[in-house]
């Protein structure tokens, strides 16, 4: 056998071995270390907070505070690529409506100057320590606790509702698997992308949002993937600890998995776990980012009292363009 042969057999096997050798998820258990108090909250606030230095204005993480422990704590996890601003809106109706947000920066983004190249430093254990001190921070600052996610917020989310025993979590549009790709699929591929030289293509700044980190990044996409495969794979041997779950899909939104988040619904549904599934109807051709009042498909005035709603435990209607899809005690 030629030189070239024996070397394309070796880059054969290893690309096997890199997609098929199983990736371990079991660093991405919770540190539970909850606020005893309102005091204690904002100190580990501050905590959060530090990690801001080169942040932009808009990136940094949001703590706002009555000064006191309010009924409810929310809290609110951004998108890939994305920052707090996009949670303004929805940040601002909570907040005047008596009760005390948390929108954490995640990892690596929002950053001054960033690019699709420091996405690639991101990583699953990052997510959940960001995850886990915002819970943290929010058992000190309501007497319940409420979360919520898009996109990758949206993976981070269903960590919380798998491993924390929040009052309630709505998990929207969850990135758990890559769009167009049969689930069978969906572990090698993450497998290679976390095992492969990462890949970032950087899109142009936006001059307008210099928190956003424009592009995309191999190794950042497959850390999210990690994330969520932790919490599929935890779902197989227990039921998730938040007390109320709701799962937020969009009928139009082409750009996450579909069945990767059935799969997840159907199996937390079958561990018994309090779980209502609801559909954003295609006719109302919503992005796959509908919480950011800038973007610029989005439709805040459709999706925001939907969340809204949701948040505060009340159930959109078919009026609001929203199906129920399946539930603990309804089923399709």
């Amino acid at each position: 056998m030629s030189a070239w042969g024996i070397i394309w057999r070796s880059a054969v096997v290893l690309l096997g071995l890199a997609a098929f050798v199983p990736t371990s998820t079991s660093s991405l258990g919770p540190r539970v270390k909850p606020a005893t108090g309102y005091e204690t909250a904002m100190l580990l606030a501050k905590e959060l907070q530090l990690a801001d230095s080169d942040a932009t204005a808009d990136g940094k993480s949001v703590v706002r505070s009555h000064g006191h422990v309010t009924p409810r704590a929310f809290v609110f996890f951004h998108g890939l690529t994305n920052s707090p601003r996009q949670y303004r809106q929805l940040a601002d109706s909570v907040f005047e409506a008596g009760d005390n947000v948390i929108v954490p920066r995640l990892p690596w983004h929002g950053l001054k100057g960033g690019t699709a190249t420091n996405l690639g430093r991101m990583t699953a254990d990052d997510l959940r320590s960001v995850a886990d001190l915002s819970i943290n921070i929010a058992t000190g600052l309501g007497d319940t606790v409420v979360v919520f996610g898009v996109s990758l917020g949206g993976n981070v989310a269903a960590w919380v509702a798998q491993f924390r025993p929040i009052q309630r979590a709505i998990v929207a549009s969850p990135a758990l698997g890559v769009s167009h790709l049969s689930t069978t699929l969906q572990t090698p591929t993450m497998n290679l992308m976390l095992r492969v030289p990462n890949y970032s293509k950087s899109d142009p700044p936006d001059t307008l949002r210099p928190d956003r980190t424009l592009g995309w990044s191999t190794r950042g996409v497959g850390e999210m993937l990690k994330l969520g495969t932790s919490v599929r794979r935890a779902a197989d041997d227990h039921k998730p600890l938040a007390h109320d779950i709701r799962v937020l899909a969009n009928a139009s939104d082409g750009t996450i998995n579909r069945e990767a988040i059935d799969e997840l619904v159907e199996h937390w549904l079958a561990k018994g776990a309090p779980v209502t599934f609801y559909e954003m109807a295609d006719s109302l051709r919503l992005p796959h980012d509908i919480v950011d009042p800038d973007e610029r498909t989005g439709r805040t005035d459709i999706s925001n009292p939907v969340i809204l709603s949701l948040i505060r435990g009340g159930s959109p209607t078919a009026a609001q363009g929203v199906k129920l899809l399946k539930s603990d005690s309804v089923k399709r």
